[in-house]
């Protein structure tokens, strides 16, 4: 691969390692066969995650100083190419973890956490790339609390300073995100900073990492890895253009693909016409009444996935035209075109007015499903938890959860448990899980295993599928995305296997092609294997999900090669995605997860739904066991769901 000054073309060619133990940073060359087989971002940070593992024995604890964290960017980040923006984040997630005997649990075994790829635009990864750095390899633990600088080729390790953190009822706790990454800003004009908050701080397990106000790493509990370390922020500032290996070819090529994906943003037959205007909320009007190219709706979450639908009267208030009213100017990632998805927001009334960042589909969808129905405080609930640094998705099954069993009286030796469709209550409840500044909020803070063995100990003449019930994140679950698992087989598949946890919904999404009639086992299971394929490529590659081209054509694969000087053909490069999401598995295998985890099914989700489009829909525990059984044998593994040595072999991993 050759380039300009480090011998890379695309690529900076440098990985920092930091050992926060020794408070040492080294500086190597990157691996270029490594880069040839895993590309960039999740896949070499896969790899060198498994790596770090040598093939076992699990990582018992993610929260302790083994657990290795990296952010990094791939070769096409910084380009000109629309949307090439977005970084990687990957780490053993405290949230995926299920430790201890869960007899609430049919076949439990234990799982000490899952590999956690988590994505973030905004002008972060970009800036980290800039600074000189494809990866930065963080290992140990510091006994003090202490933040990295990445200017201009170097790293250091620098002690935090007192103004990063501020005094609540007597205790010292980190400053907000926005704190944080203002003071920063200030310190380095021109930097981008990652950070945690305070959610980070009290180890949270779901807490997210947070950059340029309100761009997260999001899923999994990077944050809370973060805090562990004592690890509070990464600061980044460069000017190193990206070397091209042929810079007129590619300069040609990345022309004729903005005009492929200008086109595409200007049909207005396609979906990704309506993201410049609505973003991601126009799956809202989709889910619930199949407006914007759906079908008959019926599967937005209500009443912590009770039903898929709920009275239309009061789906007006937070439908796509209600976050649309709040909209303001785009405010995009660096090196975004036509896409545009992300939009300011103002609302100008209290007790929630302010201006942030208009929430996304998946945001909003989950809140709704706590029954809650008001748009400015939905917003303000966005806010305040990029603020605090909690991931939005999470906390909404958390609470969720926790609102059914306020609802049974498992709750009632707390002080406040929140109700549903109560915004005040998920206020102060997010607050005190964050601080930890309650009972309540102490125990909601864990991975849901923990809470709901916490909870039998005052209930021990309760019965425990009763208590275990609410919570869809049982088993070391991610949480279910904000579509109704109920409707769709083959989604509620894609979010078995995903390698982040179940329930994830990035790694294969198959609303439209069930809407449009993809049925049977084998053909689900093969639409769910292509997608986690090519999932793995585009993050690997540093692009967005909303890319619209075919990361596997020949006229991507020549722009790769004119970037770069790596040469794929359709087949090879493809390989490099399945071999990517095998190491994963892998990793997963390594940690506990076979088949008794992809084909546990939470218990409410196989009680019917009784109203709208999909009512009589529920998950068949049958159906699903058959389309894992297509499933493993499309990717080439174990029935039990592991990924065998021959396959190990002949992926290259060994």
């Amino acid at each position: 691969m050759p380039g300009a000054g480090t011998g890379f073309s695309g690529y900076k060619g440098r990985w920092a390692w930091v050992d926060l133990n020794t408070r040492a940073v080294r500086i190597t060359p990157a691996d270029a066969g490594i880069y040839r087989d895993y590309i960039g971002g999740r896949g070499v940070q896969a790899r060198l995650i498994h790596d770090h593992l040598k093939g076992g024995p699990p990582l018992r604890n993610p929260l302790g100083p083994e657990n290795r964290i990296i952010i990094g960017n791939s070769a096409l980040n910084d380009t000109y190419l629309p949307t090439a923006g977005r970084g990687s984040c990957s780490f053993i997630s405290p949230m995926t973890r299920s430790d201890a005997p869960a007899p609430w649990v049919n076949g439990h075994k234990p799982v000490y956490g899952l590999i956690t790829h988590s994505s973030c635009g905004g002008l972060f990864p970009n800036m980290l790339k800039r600074a000189g750095f494809d990866q930065v390899i963080i290992d140990g633990r510091s006994e003090a609390p202490v933040r990295l600088l990445a200017v201009d080729g170097e790293i250091r390790i620098i002690d935090a300073e007192d103004d990063l953190f501020e005094s609540i009822e007597g205790r010292q706790t980190l400053r907000t995100t926005s704190a944080l990454i203002d003071t920063l800003s200030r310190k380095y004009p021109g930097s981008s900073t990652v950070c945690t908050g305070p959610a980070g701080w009290y180890l949270v397990d779901y807490a997210c990492l947070t950059a340029d106000h309100g761009r997260n790493f999001g899923r999994g509990g990077a944050g809370a890895v973060f805090g562990s370390k004592n690890l509070i922020a990464v600061t980044a500032f460069g000017r190193e253009s990206v070397s091209a290996f042929d810079s007129e070819r590619h300069r040609i090529l990345v022309q004729r693909m903005d005009a492929l994906i200008k086109s595409d943003v200007e049909d207005a037959s396609k979906t990704v016409s309506f993201r410049p205007t609505t973003g991601t909320t126009w799956w809202l009007d989709r889910a619930f009444h199949g407006g914007y190219l759906g079908l008959r709706g019926g599967y937005l979450p209500w009443h912590n996935f009770d039903e898929g639908t709920f009275d239309p009267a009061d789906y007006a208030r937070v439908s796509t035209a209600a976050f649309l009213e709040i909209a303001g100017p785009h405010r995009v990632c660096n090196r975004c075109r036509h896409i545009m998805c992300a939009r300011a927001a103002r609302i100008e009334q209290p007790p929630y007015a302010g201006v942030g960042m208009r929430p996304e589909f998946e945001t909003i969808a989950l809140w709704i499903n706590c029954c809650l129905l008001d748009r400015d405080a939905i917003f303000y609930l966005n806010a305040l938890s990029n603020d605090l640094g909690v991931d939005t998705m999470t906390f909404g099954s958390v609470i969720s959860a926790a609102m059914e069993l306020a609802e049974y009286g498992y709750l009632d030796r707390y002080e406040f448990p929140p109700t549903f469709g109560n915004a005040q209550d998920m206020i102060r409840t997010l607050r005190n899980i964050a601080y930890q500044s309650d009972e309540l909020g102490k125990l909601l803070s864990r991975f849901s295993d923990s809470v709901i063995s916490r909870i039998s100990v005052s209930f021990p003449s309760a019965d425990l599928e009763a208590i275990s019930s609410p919570f869809t994140t049982a088993f070391g679950g991610l949480g279910y995305a904000g579509v109704q698992p109920k409707a769709f087989p083959g989604m509620f598949a894609a979010y078995a296997t995903s390698n982040r946890g179940r329930g994830d919904h990035t790694y294969a999404w198959t609303i439209q092609a069930e809407e449009a009639g993809l049925a049977g086992a084998r053909e689900l299971a093969a639409y769910i294997v292509q997608s986690q394929t090519k999932k793995a490529l585009v993050d690997s590659l540093g692009l967005c999900d909303f890319f619209t081209a075919d990361v596997t054509s020949e006229l991507f694969l020549d722009l790769y090669h004119s970037l770069t000087g790596i040469t794929y053909s359709p087949e090879s490069f493809g390989a490099c995605g399945r071999r990517i999401y095998a190491i994963e598995r892998r990793i997963n295998n390594i940690q506990g997860r076979d088949r008794a985890y992809d084909a546990c099914v939470p218990p409410k989700l196989t009680v019917p739904l009784l109203r709208g489009a999909h009512k009589g829909k529920r998950v068949d525990p049958s159906v699903h066991e058959a389309i894992l059984d297509a499933y493993y044998e499309k990717q080439g593994w174990t029935g039990d769901g592991l990924v065998g040595p021959a396959l190990l072999k002949n992926s290259g991993i060994g």
